[in-house]
């Protein structure tokens, strides 16, 4: 079953990229990605009503379970959608495969028994010189590329926060509990945001809007987040890490076969690097 959803969330979440950019021709990034997550949250909500699960009690209790939802859903995706209004869906995905080095930063003072080893570290290094490798060409390019990456970066930097802080302190909490109250955060904060820098009337309703937010909502975010939580109960959160770095080229594959998206090769050696950095910080 590990396998079996472990599988499932890398052809899911390698296909999300490209229906976030799919979306973002008929709509606004932040009411796009807002939407979602309300109606992802509100399906988990319906679900959850039908079992009898375990909620935190009071208000601090619940505000610390929801924190990491401020910055998995809330943040991350803020950044993540922002990023692809400026480069392709599959750089984006190859750049936020950068997830699992920032999560063995955050381990270094949450998780200490899962910490890095030598290779990890000599990992780390590789991969943040692929990055600077990406971020070089795009500044290069344009400043309005450059700036998509950095916030594809720090999307990714926002979402690593989130898996460590469960896994460390809220490993008693059910799964569906999680993805509900955080999800909730996440979608919250994002609609908030909304409010006050985009007219809502800016969100067109084409096939293309429609059909992208339905597949995020359902497939990129209840199915595949509720798959997440599970692995973060039964793996290291760096081995659930390293789906970030199997997904960029299922973006790869659907971005260059349906969109006809490439790279140059300053492009091409750092995401290369970036892989390499990855599969060390894994095999650590």
């Amino acid at each position: 079953m590990v396998y079996f959803i472990y599988t499932i969330l890398c052809l899911i979440w390698g296909s999300t990229w490209l229906a976030i950019k799919i979306g973002l021709e008929d709509s606004p990034p932040l009411w796009s990605a807002g939407i979602r997550f309300v109606i992802a949250g509100a399906i988990i909500i319906l679900v959850n009503r039908f079992r009898n699960l375990e909620y935190p009690k009071g208000f601090k209790e619940t505000a610390l379970v929801a924190l990491p939802g401020l910055f998995m859903y809330g943040l991350s995706y803020i950044l993540i959608y922002r990023a692809e209004v400026y480069i392709s869906s599959s750089l984006t995905a190859f750049l936020f495969a950068s997830f699992p080095f920032f999560v063995a930063g955050f381990s270094i003072v949450m998780l200490k028994e899962e910490r890095l080893n030598v290779l990890g570290w000599t990992g780390l290094v590789i991969g943040f010189l692929g990055i600077i490798f990406v971020f070089y060409d795009s500044l290069v390019r344009s400043h309005i590329i450059f700036w998509g990456v950095v916030m594809a970066v720090l999307g990714a930097a926002a979402a690593a926060f989130g898996p460590v802080y469960i896994r460390a302190y809220l490993r008693k909490y059910h799964v569906a509990v999680l993805a509900e109250i955080q999800m909730l955060a996440g979608a919250a904060m994002i609609v908030i945001i909304a409010l006050i820098f985009e007219p809502i009337s800016a969100f067109k309703i084409t096939f293309n809007s429609v059909a992208a937010l339905l597949y995020l909502a359902v497939f990129g975010s209840v199915v595949a987040f509720l798959g997440y939580y599970w692995l973060l109960k039964k793996m290291e959160v760096i081995k659930v890490a390293q789906i970030a770095f199997i997904t960029p080229f299922v973006a790869f594959a659907l971005g260059y076969f349906v969109r006809y998206e490439t790279f140059n090769l300053f492009t091409i050696i750092g995401s290369l690097l970036i892989m390499i950095g990855v599969i060390m910080v894994i095999r650590k």
